[in-house]
């Protein structure tokens, strides 16, 4: 690992879950501005003896050697733009192969292996991406074969309740959003995809979804998630 360079603080996080026979995840948390705390979650997907991290969160060297014990850690997948402050620490510490959206201005210094938006099969994971088109800040979701098909996304789609890493602020502002929120409301007021944007996002069949930001859903999560955006009354871009 480097030792000039200044990476992102090593913030409080969880220990590791299996939550699927080859999908683990890791909640960390994340402090905007210095003021708002809430939880961001890392997940494993582990093919074979290949490791690919989604949504990279830095965590402290027993878990990195626990993560380590299942694998190479051998993709870096980085769906959201917005989810960039550890990418610094994992390409240095393990110069994975990274895969993004192209117009994600926080990669090109990596020199990514491949970009989503020409790539729609990842055969080295044998899942779908999907970027979300016309979209202000870029982002795609994933659809990994395990269990049924499981969807995975940073900020469009997220499951945001009771958060046990909020901080009294956090919490405060947080009684305002509906329960369950499944789009990302802070994600969708400076994205403004437009609808049909959306509903391609959740075409492929997936009976799971694993979001960057609150727990999974196990089981009917598209039926799910496909009836709360039918019904999401906010303003859609046009």
């Amino acid at each position: 690992m480097k030792n000039n360079k200044k990476y992102f603080p090593l913030l409080p996080h969880g220990r590791m879950k299996q939550i699927l026979p080859n999908i683990y995840t890791v909640t960390g948390t994340m402090r905007l501005f210095g003021i708002f705390q809430y939880s961001r979650c890392m997940t494993i997907i582990k093919n074979g003896n290949e490791l690919s991290l989604l949504n990279p969160v830095r965590v402290d060297e027993s878990l990195l050697s626990e993560i380590e014990n299942l694998g190479e850690i051998k993709y870096l997948i980085k769906l959201g733009q917005l989810h960039s402050v550890d990418l610094p620490f994992y390409m240095d510490r393990f110069s994975p192969k990274l895969w993004a959206n192209r117009e994600d201005p926080n990669v090109s210094a990596y020199n990514p292996e491949g970009y989503f938006d020409d790539n729609e099969d990842l055969t080295f994971l044998d899942a779908k991406v999907k970027v979300i088109e016309a979209s202000k800040v870029k982002e795609a979701v994933l659809v990994s074969r395990d269990e049924g098909g499981c969807l995975h996304s940073c900020d469009a789609f997220v499951n945001m309740g009771t958060d046990p890493n909020h901080n009294w602020l956090t919490a405060k502002l947080s009684k305002f959003l509906p329960t369950p929120t499944y789009i990302g409301p802070n994600w969708i007021k400076v994205a403004k995809p437009p609808k049909t944007s959306i509903e391609a996002a959740l075409q492929y069949d997936f009976e799971n979804f694993i979001p960057a930001h609150g727990e999974p859903l196990l089981g009917g999560a598209k039926q799910t998630l496909t009836a709360y955006m039918e019904s999401y009354d906010k303003q859609w871009a046009k």
